[in-house]
C-alpha cells in the first residue's frame, strides 16, 4: 500500500481527528479553494471553525464536521487526504469516497492511489457493497485512476452557476398549476428521480426520500433558526412530472435550486419549472445561484438562457465489493 518512492517515515494511515483536523482543512483549502461555489466556501469556512474548535478543547465532543478516512503523512506532514464514510439510506450498504486531494509538490508519486486501495480495503472489512465517489469530468488524471481501480461511470450531473449581481429577467411566468410540496409528497419525488436518474447513480447522489421532507412546522422553524428560507412545489396529477425546491441561504446570501423534469416533459417542462424558481428567488436579491441538475439538454439550455454558467461536469463512479 505504500510503495511509492518517497523518503521514509511516510505512508497513508487513517485520520486522526485530533492531531490531523487542522492539517486536512489547510490541504483541502488548498487543493478546492479557488473551485469552490458559495455552499462550498461555506461549508469550509465551518471546517475551519470545527478545527479551532478542537485546537482549543482538544478533549471537545466530536463533530459530523470532523474529517474520517486516510491521510498520507510525509514525516509529520500531512500530503495527502481522503474522506471516507458511510452512504446514505445505510440500507443500500456503500460508502462514498471524498474530499481526495494531493498536495502539489507530491503528486504523481502514487499517494492517491494508495490512499484510495486503502479506502477500497477498510469499506470491505467493514461488510460495504459499494463504494462510490465523484469526480470533475475535466480531471482526465483522476478520471483514469478510478478507471483503472475498477471504478465504472454510473451517470452525470451538471454544476452550474448563475453569477452574483446578475439581473433577474422579466416577462417570465408559467401557466402550470403548482403544488407547494409536504411531508407526505416525498414518494412523488422518488417516483420522479427515478425516472430522472439510475439506480446506482442515486446511490452516489445520495437519493432518499427524506432528502425531500419539505414542509411542516419543525422544518420550517429550524430553517428560521438557521437563517434560510425554502419553497417547494410539484406539477402532475396522480405523478410528479416536474418538481422544483429553491432554498436561499440569507445569512451567506446564495440561493440553490433543486430541479427534477421528467424527460418526457422536454423544452416546455425545462422553461415551465425555471419560470417558477425565478418567480420564488426575485424577491431576494440577485445573489448567486447553484444549481447541480440532471444531464438533460433542455433542462441545461433553460437554465443557460437566464444566466447560468457551467461550473464543471460531475461524473458519478460506483465500485461494486
Amino acid at each position: 500500500m505504500t510503495a511509492v518512492n518517497v523518503r521514509a517515515h511516510s505512508g497513508v494511515r487513517p485520520v486522526d481527528p485530533q492531531r490531523d483536523m487542522s492539517a486536512i482543512v489547510d490541504l483541502i483549502a488548498l487543493g478546492f479553494e479557488n473551485e469552490l461555489d458559495p455552499q462550498g466556501q461555506k461549508m469550509l469556512a465551518q471546517m475551519r471553525q470545527a478545527a479551532q474548535r478542537r485546537a482549543l478543547s482538544p478533549l471537545g465532543l466530536g463533530t459530523d464536521m470532523e474529517p474520517t478516512g486516510f491521510v498520507w503523512a510525509e514525516a509529520d506532514r500531512i500530503v495527502g487526504n481522503l474522506s471516507l464514510r458511510y452512504a446514505l439510506p445505510s440500507r443500500t450498504r456503500g460508502q462514498m469516497i471524498g474530499n481526495v486531494v494531493v498536495h502539489p509538490e507530491y503528486r504523481g508519486m502514487g499517494i492517491g492511489r494508495a490512499m484510495v486501495k486503502a479506502a477500497i480495503i477498510a469499506a470491505q472489512q467493514q461488510g460495504a457493497r459499494w463504494i462510490g465517489l465523484e469526480v470533475r469530468e475535466d480531471n482526465p488524471v483522476a478520471c483514469g485512476l478510478y478507471t483503472h481501480m475498477g471504478f465504472e461511470a454510473v451517470g452525470r450531473q451538471l454544476h452550474l452557476i448563475r453569477p452574483v449581481g446578475t439581473s433577474w429577467p422579466n416577462g417570465m411566468g408559467t401557466a402550470l398549476t403548482w403544488q407547494a410540496s409536504r411531508p407526505k409528497d416525498r414518494l412523488r419525488w422518488m417516483q420522479l428521480a427515478d425516472a430522472v436518474y439510475s439506480r446506482r447513480q442515486k446511490w452516489v447522489l445520495e437519493i432518499r426520500p427524506n432528502e425531500y421532507n419539505y414542509g411542516g412546522l419543525e422544518r420550517k422553524l429550524d430553517l428560521w433558526f438557521s437563517g434560510e428560507h425554502e419553497e417547494a412545489w410539484l406539477y402532475g396529477e396522480t405523478e410528479a412530472q416536474l418538481a422544483l425546491h429553491v432554498k436561499t441561504d440569507k445569512r451567506s446570501q446564495y440561493h440553490v435550486w433543486d430541479i427534477l423534469t421528467h424527460p418526457q416533459t422536454g423544452e416546455a417542462g425545462a422553461q415551465a419549472v425555471v419560470a417558477q424558481a425565478l418567480r420564488a428567488t426575485r424577491r431576494f436579491a440577485p445573489w448567486p445561484v447553484i444549481a447541480l441538475v440532471a444531464d438533460q439538454a433542455p433542462l441545461a439550455q433553460a437554465l443557460y438562457n437566464v444566466g447560468f454558467k457551467l461550473h464543471r461536469s460531475l461524473t458519478q463512479m460506483v465500485l461494486e465489493l
